[in-house]
């Protein structure tokens, strides 16, 4: 790990996505406290407001507003009217992580979070519940279900594929067969038509749990025959032959002795392929076969604010779920990149970036490079004569007996 964060260094883009997907984890982690607010609590006067959080006096401030055209919901900022916003402040009472019973927030308007003017970090939406909260609740699932589904989708592609790649023959022919019928279908058309058979009145557990499943199922295919071809050519390997001498059973063969030899093809398929599952959820929510109420992912968000285009002109900043959204599948998509030039093995060779070495004039004997290809071309000469001694040891004997 040491020695992947050390490589980050010299790709800025890898390091910052490592540190915006770390920021995003730990704010899923601790929803409950980084959101002021629930996301069903709804302020009915306060519908599509607009975001008031300002930078004032040297403090953050929560500004309020007055509504002018209840039609369109045009706000108009009231001048000098400012609520303060209190960090670890009290507010709706909570459990974090369902267990410990807390009322304290990240920041807060007011002293009272029921009386107070309200502060929108990002905005409202179109029951004037807080949207920036509503983004970190829906990151749970969003963030959640691409890592989960990755893990099902990778272990039957695991699986499938080791015991098609070490058995060969009909199990190969078979599997890969089963492998190409789930292939030829389009996957978007696949997981509309599985979710569709599905009763459209689960709650969201158990429509977290379905949608899950169904991605995993279609996802497995292609890593399923990357795999096999890997197995297949290291079970030629000597180690291998040794482990089938001493009849050890192939399911431990392939567990402990092949599968940990591409572990970072499988390291860097996970970090390629949560994106995907990720945008994936988000298409199924936007359509309405996905998360509903009274869940929240940033898909169905997507899906309940963004319905026509004079709302996003009007109100844009109900985007905000879909920036959230480039940039995971932007920083998976960086992380992955990076860590697939890690672990080839002529990263090392071929540097990307950074300074090559050169050694200073006073060391090369003031001739610069010249001397220095010149003492090289002495080394490999003389490296040359000690091989060469080395395996005719005898040369000089059996010129003597020539004579």
């Amino acid at each position: 790990m040491k020695r992947f964060l050390n490589y980050l260094k010299i790709r800025p883009l890898g390091m910052a996505s490592l540190i915006l997907l770390l920021i995003l984890y730990l704010l899923m982690l601790f929803a409950e406290f980084i959101a002021p607010y629930s996301p069903a609590m709804s302020f009915a006067d306060k519908t599509y407001h607009p975001p008031n959080v300002r930078f004032v006096a040297g403090k953050l401030q929560a500004q309020k507003a007055q509504a002018i055209n209840t039609i369109t919901w045009k706000y108009a900022r009231v001048r000098g009217a400012y609520t303060p916003i209190r960090f670890f402040a009290r507010g709706q009472p909570y459990k974090l992580w369902g267990l410990i019973p807390m009322e304290r927030h990240l920041f807060s308007a007011g002293s009272d979070v029921y009386n107070s003017y309200p502060a929108f970090l990002m905005g409202a939406d179109n029951l004037g519940r807080d949207l920036f909260s509503r983004i970190i609740y829906g990151s749970r699932i969003s963030l959640t279900i691409g890592f989960i589904a990755t893990f099902i989708s990778l272990s039957l592609a695991i699986l499938f594929g080791g015991l098609s790649g070490y058995f060969g023959g009909f199990t190969d022919w078979a599997i890969m067969r089963f492998s190409e019928f789930f292939m030829l279908i389009p996957g978007l058309y696949l997981i509309l038509f599985l979710r569709s058979l599905l009763s459209s009145d689960m709650d969201s557990g158990k429509s977290y749990m379905m949608i899950t499943l169904i991605l995993s199922l279609v996802g497995w295919p292609g890593s399923a025959r990357t795999i096999r071809g890997m197995v297949h050519a290291i079970k030629r390997e000597e180690f291998v032959m040794n482990a089938q001498l001493e009849m050890i059973p192939s399911l431990v063969i392939i567990a402990r002795h092949i599968i940990p030899q591409i572990a970072s093809l499988l390291i860097v398929s996970v970090a390629l392929s949560v994106p995907g599952f990720i945008l994936t959820e988000t298409t199924l929510s936007y359509l309405g076969l996905g998360i509903v109420d009274p869940a929240v992912s940033w898909g169905s968000l997507i899906r309940r604010d963004i319905s026509t285009l004079s709302n996003l002109r009007n109100y844009p900043w109900l985007l905000a779920p879909v920036w959230f959204l480039v940039g995971v599948t932007l920083a998976f998509n960086f992380i992955g990149d990076a860590l697939r030039d890690y672990y080839d093995p002529y990263h090392t060779i071929f540097p990307r970036f950074g300074k090559r070495k050169t050694l200073p004039a006073s060391k090369t004997g003031g001739g610069g490079g010249i001397s220095v290809l010149l003492q090289c071309l002495r080394n490999t000469h003389t490296r040359g004569n000690i091989t060469a001694k080395a395996i005719v040891p005898d040369q000089p004997e059996m010129e003597a007996k020539d004579d």
